[in-house]
């Protein structure tokens, strides 16, 4: 054994002796989707039809501290690839760490960025011709370095990535009325390009009684450099869960992008059901003026049933 082998292994054990990890929990699931999605019947040129399949090995264990570490990884498109892999470090009151290999961990501003209630697709989504203009990004989910506190009424998480310049978001979610929820996030992402990159605000606030839920928010997005097309939206919608099961819900979300005369409107609906683990969900959804040009208008509708196992 030569002796960068040998220190490696000596530094390795003693790290796991400064902290240990008791027998934890390894565990397997699985789902599988098949969906129809259709845009306009004159812009549809393949098949409306797909699936999804995957499957995610998950791990947990507590430390001498008491903390919950964790790891998952998820197998999708067909075996061919893990596209969703993360590590978390559960710290109970002190905190919650995550660091993504390729998931968006919904630290930062991804814990504010869309908070009006779908049953199915968000209305940004619906249509093809839909690019979530009017929407907060975030930092990039590879290498992503997430952080989430709860005090009280109110939480607070931030993120970091490390792009062009380093990305920081962070955002903050209040409960401290009843069936009442406030939500702020800003974030700066790729701050280092040449244009500048772009700064993100949002703000937003959901209110739950009976059935009903009701959101409001407000998007903005500043993209840097001369002649740069910003984005500002409002977005807003309704659900009502009918009963146990079934939920229905409807959205409209507005863009003004600077440097268009005619403002994005996408509006549309959602409804879901859900029997044991199978549910059926669909949407129906329109988009007119895209990206602020007139007569760019697009349908869309789609279905999927899933069940996971």
């Amino acid at each position: 054994m030569n002796k960068v082998t040998k220190y490696g292994l000596t530094a390795l054990a003693g790290s796991l002796v400064a902290t240990s990890v008791s027998a934890g929990e390894l565990g397997v699931s699985g789902s599988w989707s098949w969906s129809y999605d259709s845009g306009d019947s004159d812009e549809v040129t393949g098949n409306p039809f797909s699936m999804g399949d995957s499957v995610t090995f998950s791990g947990s264990g507590e430390t001498d501290q008491g903390w919950t570490a964790g790891v998952s990884y998820e197998l999708d498109s067909g075996g061919a690839s893990y596209d969703d892999y993360k590590l978390t470090l559960d710290m109970g009151d002190s905190g919650k760490l995550t660091y993504s290999g390729a998931s968006v961990t919904g630290d930062g501003i991804h814990m504010v960025n869309d908070i009006v209630p779908a049953a199915d697709t968000p209305v940004m989504s619906m249509t093809d011709s839909a690019v979530a203009y009017g929407v907060a990004d975030g930092a990039d989910a590879a290498g992503n370095i997430g952080y989430n506190i709860t005090v009280g009424d109110i939480k607070a998480s931030a993120e970091m990535q490390k792009g062009a310049g380093t990305d920081r978001t962070f955002g903050i979610q209040y409960t401290g009325v009843e069936n009442m929820t406030l939500v702020y996030g800003q974030g700066d992402v790729n701050p280092g390009e040449v244009d500048g990159g772009q700064e993100e605000t949002v703000w937003g606030i959901k209110y739950s009684v009976g059935g009903a839920t009701l959101a409001y928010m407000q998007t903005e997005v500043d993209i840097g450099g001369a002649g740069a097309a910003d984005e500002e939206a409002v977005h807003m919608g309704v659900s009502f869960a009918v009963n146990d099961d079934l939920t229905v819900s409807y959205a409209v979300q507005e863009v003004d992008i600077t440097g268009k005369s005619l403002d994005e409107k996408n509006a549309g609906f959602g409804v879901s059901y859900t029997m044991g683990s199978m549910s059926v969900a669909a949407y129906a959804g329109k988009t007119t003026d895209g990206n602020g040009v007139q007569t760019a208008d697009d349908e869309g509708k789609g279905v999927t049933l899933s069940i996971a196992f």
